[in-house]
């Protein structure tokens, strides 16, 4: 069947050429989205790598400084800091990025559904891992807190 043959009054996507077509985006769309959430998995390891070296860091020198015989604490705080600073960088910056990009593709999707190019919308919703991604950006902002004003093991 050509393209030309389709009457303006058919549904295009009873015509199987199309639907398969449109099976074959909906599917891309969907890959798009997964390998999105897989970079933002990528950036929630890495985060969580610095913040938690970060804060190793910091505990370790303020246990061996008084044994050594030199004091570590600043120079090891600064360098622990400054590790989860990092890490609360990039898992924001990992979520913002997930975020905007996501959006615009399920906004991509949803508009060619609305024109009928598409068999289906956007079927999902936010993705569990961002939620993991927020939960660890707390944790990260309440670790440099405790370490900035030495609450908890750091006191």
């Amino acid at each position: 069947m050509m393209a030309q043959d389709i009457h303006h009054d058919e549904d295009l996507l009873k015509v199987p050429a199309f639907e398969l077509a449109s099976r074959q985006a909906s599917l891309a769309f969907e890959r798009t989205l997964v390998s999105l959430d897989q970079g933002l998995m990528s950036a929630i390891r890495t985060s969580l790598s610095l913040i938690g070296f970060g804060f190793a860091i910091v505990l370790f020198f303020n246990e061996v400084s008084g044994e050594v015989g030199v004091s570590l604490r600043i120079p090891a705080r600064n360098f622990g800091l400054a590790m989860v600073a990092i890490g609360i960088g990039l898992v924001t910056t990992g979520l913002i990025g997930h975020r905007r990009r996501s959006s615009d593709l399920r906004a991509q999707m949803d508009e060619l559904y609305r024109r009928k190019l598409l068999k289906e919308g956007c079927s999902r919703g936010q993705a569990p891992i961002a939620v993991f991604a927020m939960l660890l950006l707390l944790s990260g902002i309440l670790v440099m807190l405790g370490i900035l004003v030495r609450i908890g093991p750091f006191g």
